[in-house]
């Protein structure tokens, strides 16, 4: 009897062991707004117009909208989130590289992104450095600075320097991070090489209210 009480007691245990291990921490986050997906439109050379831009990203060959939560990504895309304590990010912030069936497509910024519940957070920027994407058509290691202003016009914004070398375009509103260290603004930025082609670009599409254009 007491041998059957024993092997009870064991099985009440791993009973119980395997509850706890089965049980998933809930994390409660903020429910934000996200910007409605729009249909790729162009406007008239020459000319910014952020929503325009944030409609006719290419990576890869696959179009890609912004701002979009990470959930809502198909099942062909993975996500491998960037170490907190390495970059310096505060909770509610991020940055990951994106997939596309195993293949590396981007950068991207992210907001809502809390401890626990990554899987939550929403894309408001990405970067990309590879011939094979582009931004409103503009493609890194292929457009020239004459390409760029064709597209958007003269920057509102143009950063020089010699050594180390930097050439950057700005277009649109920056204001700056706020206490999460989330980027707030609506733009483009592109960085060329010595050689004016353009090296790097990317565009931020976040949350603006409550916020003042710098």
């Amino acid at each position: 009897m007491k041998k059957i009480y024993l092997l009870l007691l064991c099985g009440v245990m791993f009973t119980a062991a395997g509850c706890l291990e089965k049980k998933e921490v809930s994390v409660e986050v903020p429910q934000i707004d996200v910007a409605p997906t729009l249909e790729p439109y162009t406007v008239a050379d020459g000319v910014f117009d952020v929503d325009a831009v944030r409609s006719n990203i290419t990576i890869k060959g696959q179009h890609f909208d912004l701002p979009v939560k990470l959930s809502s990504l198909g099942s062909e895309w993975e996500y491998r989130f960037y170490s907190r304590s390495e970059y310096g990010l505060k909770n509610g912030s991020g940055l990951a590289t994106l997939y596309f069936r195993g293949v590396e497509m981007c950068t991207a910024s992210l907001e809502n992104c809390y401890k626990g519940a990554e899987k939550e957070s929403v894309v408001y920027s990405i970067s990309i450095k590879t011939s094979e994407s582009d931004i409103y058509g503009i493609v890194p290691l292929v457009s020239t600075v004459s390409d760029v202003e064709k597209l958007l016009g003269k920057p509102d914004d143009e950063q020089t320097m010699e050594i180390p070398f930097m050439h950057s375009y700005t277009y649109g509103v920056l204001s700056g991070t706020d206490d999460k260290g989330v980027v707030r603004g609506h733009s483009v930025t592109v960085d060329f090489d010595q050689n004016g082609v353009v090296d790097f670009v990317s565009v931020t599409y976040s949350d603006m209210s409550g916020t003042e254009e710098k």
